[in-house]
Parts: C-alpha cells; structure tokens; sequence
C-alpha cells in the first residue's frame, strides 16, 4: 500500500512540476515580444532626440 501512496504522491508533484514548468515558458513568450517593442520604442526616441539636436 505504501508504494501506491508513495508513486501517486510523486505523480502528482511531477504534474505541479511540469504545470509550472509550462506556466513560466508562456509567460516568457509572452513578454518576450512586450520588451522587444519597449526596446526598439526607446531606440526610435533616442534617435529622434538626436535629429532634433543637430537641427
């Protein structure tokens, strides 16, 4: 009886690993793009800063 408890114990962290697991590769697609954006926004702000200056 031990070893049922203890496998299905195991089982079920093994499914809490892997359902975080999943949960943090999501959320990292789906801010990755959201810096990426915030990234090249600051990039265009620089330069426009810069042709303003040479003006």
């Amino acid at each position: 009886m031990f070893d049922i408890t203890f496998l299905f114990i195991m089982a079920i962290a093994g499914g809490i690993v892997a359902i975080i697991g999943i949960l943090s590769i999501l959320g990292r697609k789906i801010t990755e793009p959201k810096k990426e954006l915030q990234r090249k926004v600051k990039n265009l702000e620089e330069e426009i800063r810069k042709l303003k200056n040479e003006k």
